[in-house]
């Protein structure tokens, strides 16, 4: 039962498993040419590196080539954007367009810290928003106030049933992810991962980062912790994508509907 409707688009030719071997292996070697026939040295260019359909969206330049060179493509609401329709396809990661430029550009990655107090403007920012609320377990408490806000960050850091940290991208937060400890009483070991993401943040590819740092974040802080469970609201595909990518498994639905995924370390 798919998440997702794509939309399939018509390329030149299907792809298959034999000419997804060609591409790997075409963009493996010294010869790699682009459109226009410039060649790129070894480890540079699009032989650096390759993504396929798990890896999100295609920018222009990536579904360009993609069309150009037979890859079927799918539209994905969900992200708002193209996306390889092959699971077996493969694309360049980098594709350059001219002029060519091969100046190293920063990496943007997400990181996890404590909530400050220097981060009530930006968390009443996210959390004002009702449609953040809209997949939580709580519902939204209605305008979020300096004082209310205040109160959140200051339970979320002195509360010790729970462990909260703040997602940040590029030092400024961006999110949420929450440790609940206890979530099954008949196993110590197990912990309920939740998480959250501020709506502008939403379809750029940044909730299947969140979910696997998280995870690693939280077997690396815990020893003692062997099991993670998330739960997701019925109309969530996209968070149930994100867990699967990081190696969560379905373990069917709750009463009120909710889908349960677990993991386990070293899994």
């Amino acid at each position: 039962m798919p998440a997702m409707r794509a939309l399939e688009r018509r390329a030149r030719s299907p792809i298959s498993l034999e000419h997804t071997t060609k591409y790997r292996r075409r963009l493996g070697s010294r010869d790699v040419t682009d459109r226009s026939n410039k060649s790129f040295p070894e480890g540079r260019g699009p032989a650096s590196s390759l993504s396929s359909r798990w890896d999100g969206r295609l920018d222009p330049e990536q579904k360009s080539w993609c069309e150009a060179n037979g890859v079927p493509l799918a539209y994905d609401p969900m992200q708002i954007g193209w996306i390889i329709a092959d699971k077996e396809a493969v694309c360049p990661n980098a594709v350059p367009s001219a002029p060519l430029s091969w100046k190293a550009k920063p990496t943007r990655l997400l990181d996890f810290r404590r909530w400050q107090s220097d981060d009530l403007p930006a968390f009443r920012q996210l959390l004002g928003d009702p449609q953040v609320w809209r997949y939580m377990h709580e519902d939204c408490p209605g305008e979020m106030t300096e004082a209310l806000a205040r109160d959140l960050i200051e339970i979320s850091a002195f509360s010790d049933h729970h462990d909260v940290l703040a997602v940040t991208l590029d030092g400024k937060p961006v999110g949420q992810m929450r440790l609940a400890f206890g979530a099954d009483p008949s196993s110590a070991d197990t912990a309920e991962l939740s998480y959250w993401l501020g709506r502008a943040h939403w379809g750029r590819g940044l909730g299947r980062d969140l979910v696997r740092r998280a995870t690693q974040r939280a077997f690396a802080d815990h020893d003692w912790l062997y099991r993670l469970v998330a739960f997701v609201h019925p109309d969530n595909p996209a968070s149930e994508r994100c867990l699967r990518a990081a190696g969560y498994h379905d373990r069917g639905h709750r009463d009120d509907g909710w889908s349960c995924f677990v993991t386990y370390r070293d899994s």
